[in-house]
């Protein structure tokens, strides 16, 4: 049996979502209850790791159980929510083909990220509050560039030999008082996102340009003291698959 989980998390109190025996970590948490449901060999995939800080509206993962359930399958999202921590929610379970991968069947994943004025201590763990006031139209044109297949190891902290990503849209606008961005792509590295949002404020204050982007693209330097934003303001907010 394989099943698909779409979860939603607050990363505030998780060191991500990859599996560390000495740490607290979203599949930490998930394996702790899965094995109370399941009697024998399982295996639990995520689509991709987060980390610490970082948090998820719907994050997937897939479960392929070898074993024998202690529950229906109908009341299994049902149990995970009785018993796991409130900081993670099962939005929903399906039974999938035994071929779905959460991680190599998605074809691309959309990450967004919150950006604030005027600091709100009850918004510290969810948005990062900004000195200078972002233009989503101007951001829109200037991030265009960033748009296509490129060489992003300047925009990240991956130390892959590949860093190629195809990034198919970047998107900045508002959503209620907050201004985001929003970046599909087919895959990510580490910390590519948070860097993306730390040049976007490097823009806006305007000590960085599209020039300075298109260099660094094309095997320049890194903008200089381009550093990536902090975790709590970002958001696994989609992943897509295959249409079945």
């Amino acid at each position: 049996m394989n099943f698909k989980m779409v979860l939603s998390y607050d990363g505030t109190d998780f060191y991500g979502w990859q599996y560390q025996p000495d740490r607290r970590t979203v599949s930490g948490e998930l394996i702790r209850v899965l094995n109370r449901l399941i009697d024998g060999s399982y295996r639990l995939v995520g689509v991709g790791r987060t980390d610490a800080g970082v948090h998820a509206l719907n994050y997937v993962a897939n479960v392929r159980v070898e074993g024998r359930l202690r529950v229906s399958e109908d009341d299994l999202a049902y149990k995970l929510n009785r018993m796991l921590p409130s900081d993670i929610y099962v939005k929903s379970i399906e039974k999938v083909s035994e071929d779905f991968h959460a991680r190599y069947s998605a074809i691309s994943k959309t990450y967004r990220y919150l950006f604030g004025r005027g600091y709100d201590p009850l918004n510290r763990h969810r948005v990062w509050y900004v000195p200078v006031q972002l233009h989503p139209p101007n951001l829109n044109r200037v991030f265009k560039v960033l748009v296509g297949k490129h060489d992003f190891a300047r925009f990240s902290a991956d130390e892959r030999d590949n860093t190629v990503c195809e990034v198919m849209d970047i998107t900045f606008g508002y959503t209620g008082k907050f201004t985001f961005m929003d970046v599909r792509a087919d895959r990510f590295l580490r910390k590519m996102v948070r860097f993306f949002a730390g040049l976007a404020v490097s823009v806006a204050g305007g000590l960085a340009s599209e020039n300075d982007i298109l260099s660094a693209l094309k095997g320049g330097r890194r903008i200089k003291n381009l550093t990536p934003a902090p975790p709590w303001g970002l958001y696994l907010f989609k992943v897509d698959y295959p249409r079945r």
